[in-house]
């Protein structure tokens, strides 16, 4: 965890505004709570895909907590430090946090003859209503009426990261996470190319596309398509419980966990789903600076 973030977090504003051009258009917090008492605390960080992802946080019960979090969002991304150290006191306090990435799951659409077929991930950046899929007779798109609509695919995960720590009266918990979400989409409208297949300069307004060789061609602004989290969730007595539904269309990989621990708990972890990298162009991170 990156321990020295939360500390200057306050002063990022006004660094940025002496940065380069391109922090112009970020948006910063970064706070530290000391709390005793009662607490009834909710928060959303982001907003549905305009910032690859979103993070909704839920703090409830009495007792003691130590908390600080430090935000950075540009389009397409959202970057957060999270640490929760808390004592319930009379009653139970519990920490909820849910991470909605906006980056799609794997698609599997059934045919007609019961064979299941894959939704290309290029399909996903040429739009919903235009899909190519990976069926019996290879890579198809002749004939739309051959080839289902966004409505007709089957997510096979809900693309969610979830956990909750709850401390039992007097007893303490700890949850922190660490995580970055990049979801660039394609931010045009048609099929883009020419004779020559030529994406040199392919304008400001496109982020990301596919071409007609099946490969998805990115610029210099686009922000990527990955997330990555650090988190570590503990109760010396309590229940925490996780929900994990991740995949993936460009590694087919799969990630689910559906779990729940009463007594005493301790869960370290990290993981990284990295789809598509960022252009050279986008802005760096805002702890960079320091």
């Amino acid at each position: 965890m990156k321990k020295t973030i939360v500390a200057v977090a306050l002063a990022v504003i006004f660094i940025m505004a002496l940065a380069v051009p391109a922090f112009a258009q970020v948006m910063t917090h970064g706070v530290t709570y000391e709390m005793d008492g009662v607490i009834d605390y909710r928060r959303q960080a982001g907003h549905a895909c305009n910032t690859g992802g979103v993070h909704k946080q839920v703090i409830a019960g009495s007792g003691e907590m130590s908390k600080e979090s430090g935000i950075a969002m540009i389009r397409g991304r959202l970057t957060m430090e999270d640490v929760n150290d808390f004592v319930a006191g009379e009653t139970a306090l519990t920490v909820t946090s849910v991470i909605e990435l906006c980056a799609p799951p794997k698609y599997t659409y059934d045919d007609a003859d019961g064979n299941t077929a894959v939704v290309h991930p290029a399909a996903m950046y040429r739009g919903v209503n235009q899909p190519y899929l990976w069926g019996p007779l290879g890579w198809m798109q002749e004939n739309y009426d051959m080839t289902p609509t966004y409505a007709d695919w089957d997510a096979v995960s809900d693309q969610i990261w979830a956990v909750q720590v709850q401390a039992d009266p007097g007893f303490s918990g700890n949850l922190h996470q660490d995580f970055e979400i990049a979801y660039g989409p394609y931010d045009g409208a048609g099929w883009l190319w020419d004779e020559d297949d030529d994406f040199d300069n392919p304008g400001d307004e496109h982020w990301a596309w596919a071409n007609r060789d099946w490969d998805v061609v990115v610029d210099a602004d686009y922000v990527g398509n990955y997330f990555t989290i650090d988190q570590h969730a503990r109760t010396s007595m309590g229940e925490v419980k996780r929900y994990i539904s991740v995949s993936s269309p460009w590694s087919h990989a799969y990630l689910m966990e559906d779990m729940s621990v009463v007594g005493k708990s301790d869960i370290q972890e990290s993981f990284a789903m990295h789809n598509l990298p960022p252009g050279a162009d986008v802005p760096g991170l805002w702890w960079d600076l320091f």
